[in-house]
């Protein structure tokens, strides 16, 4: 979406000239929260049926809580009409700190759960495979892959599952 990636590149730039980008970071995740447990929320921002002066009333709640940048970015929006791309402008600004910062995101998969060392492990050596500084794992329990590891990133699919394997060894025999 074009629209959310020049907001969250400028607000990302900005953060970053005004040494904010880590402040700014932890405040729109912490945005992205409220917005997932109050999906309403944009709705009636966006709304016709409710009146101008009621969104404004509960866009300044969000704005006396917000940091000048983020407030400005939320007014920006709203005057707009654009308050509804809000979630991705947030995920533009995440993942352009993730990129700056070497920070990759991955779903594992596992048939039961790991304990920390096996976490660790695993995104170490994830991390060096990748060429991050940093990886957040995301968990899953899956008891139908059997056994082993099916790990997904943004473009790196591992696929170490016990049952893949079974199957494969399946497909060799029926040849």
């Amino acid at each position: 979406m074009i629209i959310a990636q020049r907001y969250g590149k400028a607000l990302f730039e900005l953060a970053e000239e005004k040494a904010q980008r880590q402040s700014i970071l932890a405040e729109l995740l912490e945005l992205k929260k409220i917005l997932q447990q109050q999906p309403e929320l944009l709705k009636v921002l966006d709304s016709k049926q409710v009146s101008y002066h009621e969104k404004q009333t509960i866009l300044q709640v969000l704005v006396k809580a917000a940091s000048p940048l983020v407030a400005n970015l939320l007014q920006m929006l709203f005057d707009y009409g654009r308050i509804d791309d809000l979630a991705a402008i947030i995920n533009e600004y995440v993942r352009l700190n993730d990129q700056l910062e070497k920070t990759v995101h991955a779903q594992v998969v596992t048939a039961i759960e790991l304990d920390e060392a096996q976490k660790t492990s695993l995104m170490a050596s994830f991390a060096k495979v990748v060429g991050a500084s940093k990886v957040i794992l995301e968990e899953k329990v899956d008891p139908e892959i059997i056994g082993g590891v099916v790990l997904k990133s943004n473009n790196y699919i591992y696929n170490g599952s016990l049952r893949l394997r079974l199957e494969r060894i399946k497909r060799l025999l029926l040849k």
